[in-house]
């Protein structure tokens, strides 16, 4: 049975995210001069992936130059792939990791509401000067993001407080913000790469995950796990990094064209998690996964301490209080 709903969990990922052009476009280049590498996590079904075959396919149509797509972290981890675009071996990479601390910590529990709200921040004068500064000390550029869904918990417990994951025991990333989230939470954050997992739930080695729901169904974890709390205690979208010295090299014109590519491949990645999320979470629903709509103001309140302290750490006192307000703010979406 829960083979079965993997499956049809995939075919509305893939259905949704289809636009006629969904084979790997590293096999197949298209007629430019110049080859692009565009390395990345995601994998062919994926919202953010359908974003990058728009961004491709309107390189290929307007410009000399061949994007070729590296999906499933082919060409390795992620600090991997941001030596290479940092080194120009790759040109460019999209990934969760914007390149720079201090915007990566946009990333602190409940401080964004939205993708949009990150948005709100990185187009600001704050948001330019980290542009800025890691054009200059790292050779990197961002042309845009990609959205992904907030981030929830899925696990084989209900957990509608923080006191259900008192002692749980969670995977999460290597970060602070991670570790010092859940340990806010009460649980007890245990270190496994993405990779294994499957396999360390599958054995007990950790009782619960956190990612995208997108992320969560692409990895089949429903198989094994009972429970998804919409906890969405993080925003975190993925990133277009460019290096800087080849996008330099771009004509004004072809710029131009890569910044309207990004921001196409954004609205692709949106309209696609908009309409996938609700019909996703039926299906998991109507094949026996608890769905539980926690009370996130209690979760907000109980990581307060972990958003100051590290806020204030990265960004100082003055410069914090201002991103508080900025991912808060009312965008009138």
């Amino acid at each position: 049975m829960k083979k079965s709903i993997l499956l049809l969990l995939t075919s509305i990922v893939t259905l949704a995210g289809c636009n006629g052009n969904s084979e790997v476009e590293s096999e197949a280049p298209g007629s430019g001069e110049y080859d692009v590498s565009f390395s990345t996590w995601a994998n062919p079904g994926e919202p953010a992936f359908d974003g990058m075959l728009r961004f491709e396919e309107i390189i290929e149509e307007e410009t000399e130059y061949n994007i070729n797509i590296f999906p499933g972290n082919q060409l390795g981890a992620t600090v991997e792939q941001m030596e290479q675009v940092m080194m120009g071996s790759i040109e460019m990479m999209s990934s969760g990791d914007p390149g720079l601390m201090e915007i990566e910590m946009l990333s602190l529990p409940y401080l964004m509401d939205s993708n949009e709200h990150w948005k709100n921040v990185l187009e600001s004068d704050i948001g330019q000067e980290w542009e800025d500064q890691m054009r200059e000390n790292q050779g990197l550029i961002n042309i845009g993001i990609l959205p992904r869904g907030p981030r929830i918990v899925s696990s084989n417990v209900e957990i509608e407080t923080p006191e259900d994951m008192a002692g749980l025991k969670i995977r999460a990333p290597q970060r602070d913000y991670y570790v010092e989230t859940f340990r806010a939470l009460g649980a007890s954050p245990t270190p496994v790469d993405f990779g294994e997992l499957y396999s360390a739930i599958d054995t007990g080695i950790v009782t619960a995950q956190e990612n995208p729901l997108e992320t969560i169904v692409a990895g089949g974890f429903m198989e094994i796990q009972s429970d998804i709390s919409l906890t969405n205690h993080m925003y975190k979208p993925a990133f277009i990094t460019v290096n800087n010295e080849f996008f330099e090299s771009l004509s004004e014109e072809d710029r131009e064209v890569f910044y309207d590519a990004a921001l196409e491949a954004e609205e692709v990645t949106t309209q696609l998690l908009e309409e996938e999320e609700e019909e996703t979470l039926q299906t998991l629903e109507d094949n026996g996964t608890t769905i539980i709509e926690p009370d996130l103001e209690a979760f907000e309140e109980q990581t307060q301490s972990v958003r100051d302290e590290l806020g204030v750490e990265t960004w100082g006192e003055e410069r914090y209080n201002e991103i508080v307000e900025m991912g808060k703010e009312d965008l009138g979406e």
